[in-house]
């Protein structure tokens, strides 16, 4: 009997101690499918590279866990990711042309009614309703350039007027068309004056409006002020947009097509990517209904994206689809009471691009490193790459760039389903456990059947 307890404990042990330790393996470049040279351009303490288009495509990890930068000596150098943004630049202010309109009243015979006539000698006639007791005074046309976005935010119109008057100020009330038929309020008394006291001068010429303009055109404003009669001459007035929030840059992953049927396509990446948007173009002109789903890996459920019309015409194409920033491993597209044509369409994805910043530590040459499933997040912070008192110093856009050279196969493809050491800890685990648990069966089952003997015999 103590000799069963012993082997019991001694497995009990072995599985304690498996579950305490740990599998220290060292990071290096075999450990990784794919790697790439680094070309350092000149010396410097910290260098960005802008990963490949093979680095997304091949990563074993949609979020680029499994990317490093190796010294010489085959040692992991630190290293940060940062997500890449576009250049933005300051849109360019509008030169609106400007027309004076004079004003007078329309008999309509309704009473209540108060319509204005606002007519320049150009041949502009516009007419405005509103309330009697509403003044009308003295009135611009403000025509935008031909070359406007259909749609912009207007974030500011800037006036300029002739020789300067001592004091005067108004209000102005503002009102955009695309028709100059159907005007819509944009912005009611706004104060712009002139004011003299002494050598002090007070001048505000300026109108904020922070009004984003619809998508159907907008062309004109109109400004109307509460006086009559103005001592001076609006001789100018600038469109000033807003500025655009800085975009992401984009990296296009294209799908590997497969025809399933003549009414339905699946695209897959190689490896999940995190797409935020989809875009589908059609090999040749034309309009397909089309139902379109995704999922994130090969045992998922299809989720659907959306219904909508791909088409292609005069050399445009419908508008990409938004993605919710999930892993996306396939998409499906199914027409609606449609067939595919001979060629099917091209499906592309975007996904953010990203950049690499590494310390260069020890000696080159260096090399960019990625493809491997039991890899686990090793990028460090900005703030723990460069010291907050370097950075004060040091322009960032200004780190050298260093341009990616000869691709070499380190690890090779089956780095790419290796298991981590965790995992391999989890499995011999599972493996002992059961092991204990049978023995344990199986010693129970010998001690039952010897118990059971002696029983039989001592009758």
């Amino acid at each position: 009997m103590k000799k069963w307890h012993g082997l019991l404990l001694a497995a009990l042990m072995t599985t304690a101690s498996v579950a305490t330790g740990s599998d220290a393996v060292a990071d290096s470049p075999p450990d990784y499918a794919f790697g790439a040279t680094l070309d350092l351009p000149q010396p410097a303490s910290w260098y960005r590279v802008d990963l490949p288009q093979d680095t997304y495509a091949q990563s074993a990890w949609p979020d680029l866990r499994d990317v490093r930068v190796f010294n010489h000596d085959g040692e992991r150098v630190p290293f940060t990711l940062e997500t890449q943004r576009a250049t933005a630049r300051e849109p360019e202010p509008i030169a609106l042309r400007v027309f004076p309109l004079d004003t007078s009243p329309v008999d309509t015979g309704t009473e209540g009614q108060h319509v204005v006539r606002l007519h320049s000698s150009s041949g502009v006639d516009i007419r405005i309703e509103g309330e009697p007791d509403e003044v009308v005074g003295q009135s611009y046309l403000l025509a935008f350039p031909e070359n406007t976005p259909e749609s912009f935010n207007l974030a500011q119109l800037k006036l300029a007027w002739s020789e300067p008057v001592k004091n005067w100020r108004g209000k102005v009330t503002l009102f955009f068309s695309s028709d100059m038929r159907n005007w819509t309020t944009l912005q009611n008394d706004a104060p712009v004056m002139e004011l003299a006291s002494g050598s002090d001068r007070l001048k505000l010429d300026q109108i904020n409006l922070d009004q984003p303009m619809p998508a159907d055109g907008v062309r004109y404003l109109l400004m109307v002020f509460d006086n009559p009669t103005l001592p001076v001459t609006i001789t100018q007035v600038t469109a000033r947009p807003g500025s655009e929030p800085t975009p992401l840059e984009q990296v296009e992953m294209t799908g590997h097509e497969q025809r399933i049927s003549q009414t339905e396509a699946q695209y897959q990446w190689a490896q999940p990517q995190p797409l935020s948007a989809l875009s589908v173009r059609l090999a040749q002109e034309g309009v397909l209904p089309v139902a379109i789903d995704w999922r994130s890996s090969a045992s998922d459920e299809w989720k659907p994206l959306s219904k909508t019309v791909l088409w292609a015409l005069n050399g445009r194409v419908s508008a990409p689809l938004n993605l919710p920033g999930d892993v996306v491993q396939a998409v499906r597209i199914t027409t609606l009471d449609a067939r595919f044509p001979e060629a099917l369409p091209q499906v592309t994805g975007s996904r953010d691009r990203q950049s690499l910043v590494f310390n260069a530590q020890g000696k080159g040459p260096f090399m960019l490193a990625w493809g491997n499933r039991a890899a686990v997040p090793a990028a460090v912070t900005m703030e723990g790459l460069i010291p907050e008192a370097l950075r004060k110093q040091l322009d960032l856009t200004a780190i050298p760039e260093v341009l990616v050279q000869d691709r070499v196969t380190l690890g090779g493809e089956e780095r790419l389903t290796a298991t981590s050491p965790a995992e391999r800890q989890q499995t011999w685990k599972t493996v002992l456990v059961w092991g204990v648990l049978l023995l344990g069966v199986a010693v129970l089952v010998w001690m039952a059947l010897r118990i059971w003997r002696e029983v039989k015999t001592g009758k």
